[in-house]
């Protein structure tokens, strides 16, 4: 996890706490499990692209690595 970073659309870095909060605020709005958003979240920060693209949505953010400047993940 220490890999990644999360950006706004803007460029601006975004505390993982924040994104987190965010992901599961709109889990609940929408009805999920919460075992279910645990399992989407934890998937993505293993590397599951799936799970990432849907948390990138969700939250109006990107992944990337940490140790790049203006590259995203594959």
């Amino acid at each position: 996890m220490g890999d990644i970073r999360f950006i706004r659309k803007d460029s601006q870095s975004v505390d993982i706490a924040t994104v987190r909060e965010r992901f599961f605020e709109s889990a609940a709005d929408a009805e999920v499990d919460p075992k279910r958003a645990s399992y989407l979240w934890d998937a993505a920060m293993f590397g599951d692209t799936r799970a990432r693209k849907l948390i990138e949505e969700l939250c109006e953010i990107q992944l990337v690595r940490s140790d790049a400047g203006f590259g995203f993940l594959e």
